[in-house]
């Protein structure tokens, strides 16, 4: 819910401006070294890469439909603090540290940072794209090698870098922090493997591949790997069904925002949940138990829910957010706020039917970024943190980064055959 962009080809004109070309440099040569040593930090550089991009900025008919639905979200939110029982009181709020912690404040102006810099980036020339995306696809690889080799070794590498700043810190501590990076790779690894498809660098997806799984699996990182898979198999939905693939994409997106409560219900009273308390372990074992609770709360106000942040308010039943995106719109805004989120999900997502109208291959690149983000988000953030708001954006300015490279020319190969 960050971006105003659309997943099609950009309608209008490309606008060969070189600042936005350096601004795009920016954020993808910051990007692997903020997912390794800061990923708080995408916050402020998407806010940041906004501001920058202002000057390029060029709204569109494209970009309209995202910005009215995120912008109802927005005001919605902001008219639910109105009930919810962690409303700051108006009177108290005199530093910048008070106002900073208004969500409903942050989200306009997340929006319109955010967005300017999705929306603005579309302006780049083919060239800048392309040099961005090299980067980019560079950078994950760099990263995604780095970051297996430091959680084989227990974090030795962030441990020595951290102790360089003057502080110590524990080898259990650095493994949670280098196991964000693994969310960071899970998201931007299919606009990362297209870029390095196209480039003809295949055995560089493979040790993409390979570094981000070994990653997630040493870190413990399992909400990466179940993105990686789901994405994986809409990847292949979307290449061999092509549009028809794209557009059992759409309901499969649809169907958490309107089911999710349902079915944690229904998996409650068949059993399903009380035999999954059984197998799984103690983090998706407390998942449950949060699901659960969220879910029957939610019957209280199902349609205006108990307003922005109530998540917070619950105690030890919900530690900060219900680690489950859907359940947490519908437990704060209701069904008019998880409405409005589904709908801005689902126009991305049919931005994937047009898409595939032009490019299998990039609108499963799309379709799987799109799952990889919603996976990760309905197993692990709140939905209001910044900086994963912010690396929503960046999943989509990454995809549009990708597909300014050409397809293949298979034909070219005839020369490398005997036949002529």
């Amino acid at each position: 819910m960050t971006a105003t962009a659309s997943l099609e080809p950009n309608e209008a004109p490309a606008r060969r401006t070189p600042w936005l070309s350096g601004v795009a440099i920016f954020v993808v040569v910051m990007t692997p070294l903020l997912a390794y040593l800061a990923p708080l930090g995408f916050a402020p550089l998407l806010a940041l890469a906004g501001l920058l991009a202002l000057p390029g900025l060029r709204l569109t008919r494209a970009a309209a439909p995202p910005l009215l639905i995120l912008v109802a979200l927005a005001l919605w939110a902001a008219v639910s603090m109105s009930w919810s029982p962690f409303a700051a009181e108006l009177s108290k709020l005199k530093g910048y540290g008070d106002i900073e912690s208004v969500t409903a404040l942050k989200l306009f102006l997340q929006l319109a940072t955010y967005g300017a810099a999705v929306v603005a980036l579309r302006g780049l020339s083919d060239a800048g794209a392309r040099r961005a995306g090299t980067v980019l696809a560079y950078g994950m690889t760099a990263l995604a090698a780095v970051a297996a080799l430091d959680s084989l070794t227990g974090a030795a590498i962030y441990q020595k870098l951290h102790l360089a700043t003057g502080q110590a810190i524990r080898p259990d501590v650095a493994m949670v922090k280098v196991s964000l990076s693994t969310y960071i790779l899970a998201l931007l690894f299919w606009p990362a493997a297209l870029v390095l498809s196209r480039l003809w660098r295949s055995g560089l997806i493979w040790l993409m591949a390979v570094g981000t799984l070994v990653t997630s699996a040493v870190c413990s990182s399992d909400a990466c790997i179940v993105a990686l898979a789901a994405g994986g198999l809409v990847w292949l939905l979307v290449y061999f069904a092509g549009q028809t693939g794209a557009k059992v994409l759409v309901g499969l997106v649809a169907a958490p925002f309107v089911l999710a409560p349902l079915a944690v219900l229904v998996g409650v009273q068949t059993g399903v949940v009380a035999w999954l308390h059984r197998l799984v372990p103690a983090s998706w074992d407390a998942r449950l138990n949060i699901w659960t609770f969220a879910a029957d709360h939610i019957q209280a106000h199902p349609f205006r829910g108990w307003g922005l942040d109530a998540s917070r308010t619950f105690g030890p039943a919900i530690p900060l957010h219900t680690h489950n995106a859907q359940l947490q719109l519908w437990l704060e805004l209701g069904a008019i706020g998880a409405a409005l989120a589904g709908v801005f999900f689902c126009w991305l997502a049919y931005g994937v039917v047009r898409l595939s109208q032009r490019s299998r291959t990039e609108a499963a690149m799309a379709a799987a970024a799109l799952v990889g983000y919603l996976v990760i988000g309905g197993l692990s953030f709140g939905v209001w943190q910044e900086w994963w708001l912010g690396l929503g954006a960046l999943t989509l300015i990454a995809c549009g980064l990708a597909r300014a490279f050409d397809e293949p020319q298979w034909t070219s190969l005839d020369e490398l055959t005997p036949l002529s």
